[in-house]
């Protein structure tokens, strides 16, 4: 295995028609693209602990684009023995299968389920464990919108129903006009 790259939100870890390495997401999420009739679709996502390029096994050139739908980090696999090749690509199938699960999930049920569940991806950890995501470190409403099927507004709306933004007590400071005594006022 060859050492992590951290990939910025947005920033493209391989491009489909490349050739390469298969790669390990060890932190974050990337989305799996490819070029349709009107830009990019979104085909699946790939969390911590998921394969992308499982294709560069059979010889193939990479499939989608993967962009990082949030901070990430990828790590290049060396599979260079038969063995190796094949539980590789065992990993990958068996992926493929909760990746298309994960999808219709994504796309189908009200928005708060589809949202709900999109917070848990992205706070899906390669041991397993679902962490809380910061507002901060999610990703543009508009590319949610995307995941999820539904228009930024909505989005923005039911967001703050499932992570009320938490707002800071207001510290009281005297005013230093209210500290003497008051002003008698002249008759």
């Amino acid at each position: 295995m060859g050492e992590p790259i951290s990939v910025s939100r947005g920033q493209s870890l391989l491009a489909a028609g490349g050739v390469g390495p298969v790669w390990r997401v060890t932190q974050g999420v990337f989305k799996l693209e490819r070029q349709g009739q009107d830009g990019q679709i979104l085909v699946q996502l790939a969390q911590a602990g998921d394969l992308i390029g499982v294709e560069s096994l059979c010889a193939e050139p990479y499939a989608f684009t993967a962009v990082a739908l949030v901070a990430a980090q990828a790590q290049p696999l060396a599979a260079g023995q038969d063995l190796d090749r094949y539980t590789t690509m065992t990993q990958g199938f068996m992926q493929q299968q909760r990746q298309t699960c994960d999808m219709h999930r994504l796309r189908t049920g009200s928005i708060v389920q589809r949202l709900a569940y999109l917070l848990t991806v992205l706070g899906k950890q390669a041991d397993g464990r679902v962490l809380t995501v910061q507002r901060k470190e999610l990703p543009t409403l508009k590319e949610m919108a995307r995941v999820v099927d539904s228009t930024f507004e909505t989005v923005c709306r039911e967001l703050n129903t499932l992570l009320p933004e938490r707002k800071q007590p207001r510290l009281r400071v005297p005013s230093v006009w209210a500290v003497g005594q008051p002003f008698a006022m002249a008759a």
